[in-house]
């Protein structure tokens, strides 16, 4: 007895079509994935830059003047300054603000000398005579005064100075301020 065999191929066509089928879903599932892991750190690096410029304008000092309070020998050792706490900024206490003055070293050309502390140590007060303490609290928009004293900067009349009033976890205040005069209460502009 002769058996005739025929060739049917349908079964192999739905295993090949079931493996590619399997394999988009794999190719898909690990694209998807990294899509989402790529989304997720945009998310969290747009969220820590916000928090970091929030963090820089809502702490920052704004000068609104500053003049000479003290001279000697020609040259100034005293500034008295006036500022405000930025509209907008969080409280802040006087022990979290520092200001750094930079200025040219006299005895060396092109050197820098500086002189930094913190407002609290430069008979610091609110304007109506309440004084600011190291953990004193100061509110948006209050005006305050305070002195820096110059025991390593001295500039004399024409000479400029580099004002920067930092608050710790906040922002940042840059003056360039030039002294027009000597004189008592000459303001530095």
């Amino acid at each position: 007895m002769n058996t005739t065999y025929k060739n049917d191929d349908g079964a192999s066509i739905g295993i090949g079509a079931m493996i590619v089928f399997i394999a988009l879903i794999l190719v898909a599932a690990v694209a998807s994935t990294i899509i989402i892991k790529t989304a997720e750190e945009l998310q969290q690096r747009a969220e820590a830059t916000g928090d970091d410029t929030r963090d820089e304008i809502s702490g920052k000092v704004t000068i609104v003047s500053a003049h000479v309070d003290g001279t000697a020998a020609g040259a100034v050792t005293q500034v008295y300054v006036i500022a405000q706490m930025s509209a907008g900024s969080d409280d802040v206490t006087g022990g979290d603000i520092t200001y750094v003055v930079i200025c040219e070293d006299a005895a060396t050309p092109g050197d820098s000398e500086n002189d930094i502390d913190l407002i609290t140590n430069g008979n610091s007060e609110e304007l109506d005579g309440t004084g600011i303490a190291a953990g004193t609290t100061i509110d948006s928009g209050t005006t305050f005064t305070f002195e820096m004293t110059l025991a390593n900067c001295a500039p004399g009349a024409g000479d400029a100075i580099e004002v920067r009033i930092i608050v710790n976890g906040g922002g940042e205040t840059y003056a360039q301020m030039e002294v027009t005069s000597l004189d008592g209460g000459a303001v530095l502009v």
